[in-house]
């Protein structure tokens, strides 16, 4: 294991920063969605005009999406 280092200390130091690695990487998946919301709330509080009309288009265009891969499926569906 030579890239732990040579020595039980570095084994040891190798170990505790893989571990905090693994701990920074859950905090990031787990709370970095809930921070994002948090602040697309305070700004949409202060700002409602604007995020209303940007809502409003991010349905129409996510409508549009899921009607264009509903039939898709519904071809490939058929093609069977």
């Amino acid at each position: 294991m030579p890239d732990l280092g040579n020595s039980k200390l570095d084994h040891v130091l190798s170990y505790i920063c893989k571990g905090f690695e693994k701990v920074l990487e859950f905090c990031a998946i787990a709370f970095l969605p809930a921070a994002v919301i948090e602040q697309l709330c305070i700004y949409g509080v202060t700002h409602a005009d604007q995020v209303i009309s940007l809502l409003l288009v991010l349905m129409l265009i996510l409508s549009a999406f899921a009607v264009r891969e509903i039939k898709k499926l519904r071809e490939k569906k058929e093609d069977l």
